[in-house]
């Protein structure tokens, strides 16, 4: 391999101390996205407790994106599971099965065309269960918004980054995860507010 070919699988974990201190920023954002626009979640006890179990989960997987690069289907499946049984019992069932189905086939179709592209991966499938699983929670509606804010903060961690890794002369991949995980939580939390007024 030459200096100037893509590493296939390049290191996209990164070492406790700097994933500790991005989980501790995103927990703050999560607690600020609560607080600003959190009438989903202050709704009734149901709604408590699935935002907490929401959050928690998509820390945890936010945690072990950061770290290891992977998103791990004991924790990405069932959150799809939950986001539809919550559906189920507020009667949205339908559009939160379009988003999980809609979600997961725009981020397994675009790591099919990179994969035939490029020759490499370039987005895993485990973003594309945790895109299903934020379609789940927020429903077809909310999946626009999702992703708009997923990709643009996407966007700024990798400019931020390959700008110190071309000055290192290193090829870096950026976990994905912890910015759709933090795009679900937002627009969880502030869905009515950002459709509907």
């Amino acid at each position: 391999m030459t200096v100037s070919d893509p590493d296939p699988l390049p290191d996209v974990g990164i070492e406790a101390k700097p994933a500790l201190l991005i989980l501790i920023g995103l927990a703050v954002v999560y607690v600020v996205a609560f607080l600003a626009f959190g009438d989903r979640a202050y709704g009734t006890t149901i709604d408590l407790v699935a935002s907490a179990v929401l959050a928690s989960v998509l820390l945890a997987l936010s945690y072990t994106d950061l770290r290891t690069g992977l998103l791990f289907d004991a924790m990405t499946l069932p959150l799809i599971l939950l986001g539809l049984g919550y559906a189920a019992w507020n009667g949205a069932v339908l559009m939160s099965v379009a988003g999980a189905i809609v979600g997961y086939a725009l981020v397994a179709g675009l790591a099919a065309y990179w994969r035939r592209a490029r020759g490499y991966e370039g987005i895993g499938l485990g973003d594309a269960k945790l895109l299903a699983a934020g379609g789940a929670w927020v429903g077809l509606a909310g999946l626009p918004i999702l992703l708009l804010i997923a990709s643009g903060t996407g966007l700024i961690a990798a400019l931020t980054v390959s700008k110190k890794a071309r000055s290192a002369g290193e090829h870096v991949a950026i976990p994905f995860g912890p910015c759709l995980a933090m795009a679900t939580w937002i627009v969880w939390c502030g869905i009515e507010t950002l459709l509907f007024r």
